[in-house]
């Protein structure tokens, strides 16, 4: 179950949108009900229906409104040049709305059974806690089997004081609410909020990818958060240092601008494509993305913690990074009781686990340009099993961590940088396949033990696209250490397979760097 919130000003026009048809075809409205209210009396706050999709949503408003009403409260938010408050900029609007989200696959809970999940989310935000009958007020609507939206406004009832509910990190709240509703009603696990989640492209940005874009490609394929993510995300996987990063980015037309301290020192940066209309605002201004934007392990501290983890004392051959560097980094994630006590312990299984992102990156620059679609999707698949909860890399990198991270930025750079994009030969493509598809393997098996199960959904999902890729190319033995792949399920070969191919990594002949697909947060 996701959850999301948001704030505002005008609840007459919240309570119109979700009583009302829906924005498009594919979120269209049906059967809008309200089935749960302040008061528990919900049959009394039912809108009239007037036609079809229409409802008067008057008197509803005006109930919810009351508190707010006799307490000042403006219904719209206040221009800058009219707030009088002692404060320099306009604050939050009392209008909180929450939306809750099912998978599609899972279970439809009942009225009553989201009147329950609606009811903790109000309690643990401190909104309306249960046995306050001075609490703010409140509405529960349903217009989708699978979703249903919480509206309140944030002014108490008994005092007419403004509640503060991000004050309680009302996000966290709702997440741990989440949580316990799909282990109670056995729905399908997003995970703890550990605060390493991609960030999604806005509403606004999907309207506008559609806007220009015509192909028939998914909005979120062609986003511009998503396509300066693979980016940075190429560009920071191939250097090794500041420097590189920034011409690396230049080659894929895009421009950085940096953020300094006082003496000079960097403190951050932003990307922008100067080539792409997308990254242009309505005056025509360039739009900037800041790395922390794009991923959380693309920030420039964590760059400047990544490239110190890559080294150059690593085999040339292809044959070699296997043998020295992926089956040794396969053997320490085998051993990975909660007790290890080898260097770094848990924390070279971190290093390895994030490393083995760069190692897919690797796997797309050298492979032949009908296998970069399904390998696009298992980095893009990979990238939540590869963050440490709550702080996306490890504090220390272990030397089997940095084997493995500088081997696969040696792979990356001898295809970049050379003066035609090498490939590599198809026994040594199955062979780093079939290994780096073993490691992804004891990846998962180590999150798993450790109740990570949605970073263990992601590289198990991972290995199944890999799996998928060996079993379409030739049946050999696996080499001496590696573990043949199994068959991916079907649903989710079927899921995969179908998903567009965007394009390739950055190199001096293709000047953008493309990749596929962002994955939904915690």
């Amino acid at each position: 179950m996701i959850g999301k919130v948001t704030r505002g000003w005008n609840v007459y026009g919240l309570i119109r949108y979700l009583m009302g048809p829906g924005s498009t075809e594919q979120s269209a409205h049906t059967d809008q009900h309200v089935f749960a209210t302040w008061d528990g009396r919900p049959e009394a706050h039912q809108p009239e229906q007037l036609g079809t999709d229409r409802f008067d949503v008057g008197a509803l408003v005006a109930a919810l409104r009351a508190p707010a009403a006799l307490a000042g409260m403006p219904k719209r938010r206040p221009r800058e040049d009219d707030w009088s408050g002692t404060v320099s900029r306009i604050p939050k609007g009392p209008v909180w709305q929450c939306s809750l989200r099912n998978h599609p696959d899972d279970p439809l809970l009942t009225d009553e059974q989201w009147a329950d999940v609606v009811g903790d989310v109000l309690h643990r935000t401190g909104i309306a806690e249960r046995d306050d009958p001075g609490g703010c007020r409140w509405v529960a609507i349903r217009h989708a089997p699978d979703h249903v939206h919480i509206a309140a406004v944030l002014v108490r009832q008994d005092t007419g004081e403004l509640v503060h509910p991000h004050r309680n990190y009302d996000f966290r709240r709702v997440k741990e609410v989440c949580n316990a509703a799909e282990d109670q009603y056995g729905l399908t696990s997003t995970g703890a909020a550990d605060r390493t989640a991609t960030p999604r492209p806005t509403r606004a940005e999907n309207e506008k990818a559609s806007r220009l874009y015509a192909d028939g490609q998914r909005q979120t394929d062609v986003a511009v958060r998503n396509k300066l993510r693979r980016q940075v995300s190429s560009a920071a996987a191939a250097a090794r240092n500041w420097d590189e990063f920034v011409e690396y980015l230049a080659l894929a037309n895009a421009t950085v601008r940096v953020r300094q301290g006082h003496h000079g020192q960097i403190l951050g940066y932003s990307v922008t494509d100067a080539s792409d209309p997308a990254c242009r605002t309505a005056s025509g201004d360039p739009l900037y993305f800041a790395g922390g934007k794009l991923g959380p392990d693309l920030t420039y501290s964590k760059l400047m913690s990544r490239w110190e983890s890559v080294e150059t004392t690593v085999p040339a051959s292809v044959q070699g990074i296997v043998d020295e560097v992926v089956l040794p980094a396969c053997e320490r994630m085998r051993h990975r009781g909660p007790l290890n006590k080898t260097e770094f312990g848990q924390q070279a299984m971190q290093g390895i686990a994030h490393a083995t992102g760069d190692m897919l990156l690797a796997l797309v620059v050298v492979a032949d340009a009908d296998r970069v679609a399904l390998l696009i999707d298992a980095w893009e698949t990979y990238a939540r099993a590869g963050r440490v909860p709550e702080q996306v890399l490890p504090r220390r990198w272990a030397k089997v961590s940095r084997d493995l991270r500088s081997a696969a930025n040696q792979l990356i750079r001898a295809s970049v940088r050379g003066p035609a994009r090498q490939r590599a030969t198809p026994d040594q493509f199955i062979v780093l396949l079939i290994a780096v598809a073993t490691l992804v393997a004891e990846i998962a098996a180590w999150h798993e033990a450790h109740q990570r199960h949605v970073a263990a959904r992601h590289a198990r999902a991972t290995r199944g696209v890999l799996d998928q890729m060996v079993a379409g190319q030739v049946n050999r033995v696996p080499p001496q250490g590696l573990t043949p792949p199994v068959a991916a399920p079907s649903r989710l070969r079927r899921e995969l397979a179908t998903r567009p191919l965007l394009g390739s990594l950055p190199n001096r002949q293709s000047a953008s760097v493309r990749s596929d697909r962002t994955h939904r947060r915690t």
